[in-house]
């Protein structure tokens, strides 16, 4: 018979086999960084994204194949778009989506771009509406669905 240490053990090198710490997870714990400035285009490590999409693309039949080079060259010049357009962003939204970028999952210059164009896209879209709303105080308001509560003018 197998004691339980024996057990337990076994247990734990099989899990440890079978569900391996992603390198993502690895890279946080070994790799502590200090928070970058939010002057400072952030460095990211997109490897263990780009492997990821690569094993992806060979595992799902009817996708298009993207290899690992393919997606690090991709994200490299999303990078470099970011630099271009870098000075555009307001600090709190560079800061704000370099911290969500680097937060959780594996981190890419494609989805802090995105979360950077979307921020300053909805700010841009409410100076809009209040600008349209100070200009235009008599216009009519468009009926609520039913349902729903009329809105009121600001």
């Amino acid at each position: 018979m197998f004691s339980r240490t024996k057990i337990a053990l076994s247990a734990a090198i099989v899990l440890s086999i079978a569900f391996p710490a992603s390198a993502a997870t690895k890279h946080r714990l070994y790799n502590m960084v200090p928070a970058a400035r939010s002057d400072d285009i952030p460095t990211l490590d997109v490897n263990p994204v780009c492997h990821g999409i690569a094993m992806q693309g060979e595992l799902e039949a009817g996708l298009q194949q993207t290899s690992f080079q393919q997606c690090v060259q991709s994200e490299q010049a999303v990078r470099d778009e970011i630099k271009k357009n870098w000075s555009t962003f307001t600090t709190p939204d560079k800061t704000s989506c370099v911290a969500l970028a680097k937060t959780g999952g594996e981190p890419s210059y494609t989805e802090l771009l995105t979360c950077m164009e979307m921020a300053r896209d909805v700010r841009k879209l409410h100076e809009d509406q209040q600008k349209g709303s100070d200009t235009s105080s008599g216009q009519a308001i468009p009926p609520a669905p039913v349902g729903h509560r009329q809105p009121t003018a600001h």
